[in-house]
Formats: structure tokens, sequence, C-alpha cells
């Protein structure tokens, strides 16, 4: 295997790396986030105009009886607070705090997971051109990065191994 230039293979990374950012900014800049009201959910079988009795409701032509399917947090948000509370409180007030941290990282991450099951992405249209670039893009530049990663192995560290053996 030739010997590799070190110089050669950090410009490769440097270059693989902003063909990588590229490609993920370009693909992460087409997906929408939003997130849905508390206490709104989903709502089947209603439409903007018609309500529960006009002509978008289910006797009048719609595809649903107009239930609601709660999407979120919802009422029970504020329950997470309690044991919250009650781990600031243990990590305050006792020396050993390992149940003050349980209850605090517990709550903290079901509160974090509470708020991101709120969210709503949507990919938005874009054309086939684009989103090939996009691709194109991040599949570049991981390669180029990964080859300029790849270990080094002109034989001098298989010599040297195999001399220590021999000792």
């Amino acid at each position: 295997m030739a010997a590799r230039d070190p110089i050669r293979d950090f410009f490769s990374f440097l270059l693989g790396g902003v063909l990588f950012s590229m490609g993920a900014f370009l693909f992460f800049n087409q997906v929408m986030v939003s997130s849905v009201p508390m206490g709104l959910g989903l709502r089947f079988g209603r439409r903007a105009a018609g309500g529960w009795g006009g002509a978008g409701s289910a006797w009048g032509g719609g595809w649903g009886g107009g239930f609601g399917m709660s999407q979120g947090l919802g009422g029970g948000f504020g329950l997470l607070l309690i044991p919250l509370t009650i781990g600031v409180c243990l990590l305050f007030a006792l020396r050993n705090q390992r149940w003050g941290w349980f209850l605090v990282l517990a709550s903290v991450a079901a509160l974090a997971v509470g708020v991101l099951q709120t969210l709503i992405m949507s990919f938005q249209p874009t054309s086939l051109w684009n989103l090939l670039t996009m691709f194109a893009l991040i599949g570049s530049g991981g390669g180029l990065m990964f080859r300029s990663l790849m270990a080094y192995d002109d034989g001098k560290d298989r010599q040297d191994r195999e001399g220590r053996d021999d000792h």
C-alpha cells in the first residue's frame, strides 16, 4: 500500500465535512416543524368551514364521526412536576442523593419526551433534482471523510510488530 499524505487527508476530510454539511443543511432546510396547540389534538371528520353539522361533517359526506384523538401532553403534563419537585427537595435535604437525582432526571426526561411528542414534522415539496443533490452531497462528503480517516498501514507498523515478536 502506498504511503499516505496526512496533509492531503486533512484537506480531504475538510472538503468532505463541507460537502456533508451542505447536504445536511439543504435536507434539514426542507423539513418543517410545528406543534399542536395544547388540548386541541387531531380532529377527524371536522373541516374548518363545515363544523360539526355543516357540509364537512359525517352527515354531509365527510369521512369521520367527528371524534377527537388527543396528541401530546394533554392534562397530565402538570403531574410530571410533582416528582421533579420532590427530587429537587431530596437533592437539597439528603446526603444520599441517588433518589433525588433519579427523580429529577426521570422527570426531565419525561418532560422532554412529552414536548417532542407534540411536534409535527413534514417534508416540504421539492424537486427530484434537489433531493438527489442533497443525498449526493451527504454521500460524497461522508465518503471523503471516511476515506481520509482510514487507518494508515504502509508496512512500517507491520514490520515493527514482527520485529517485537522475534525478540
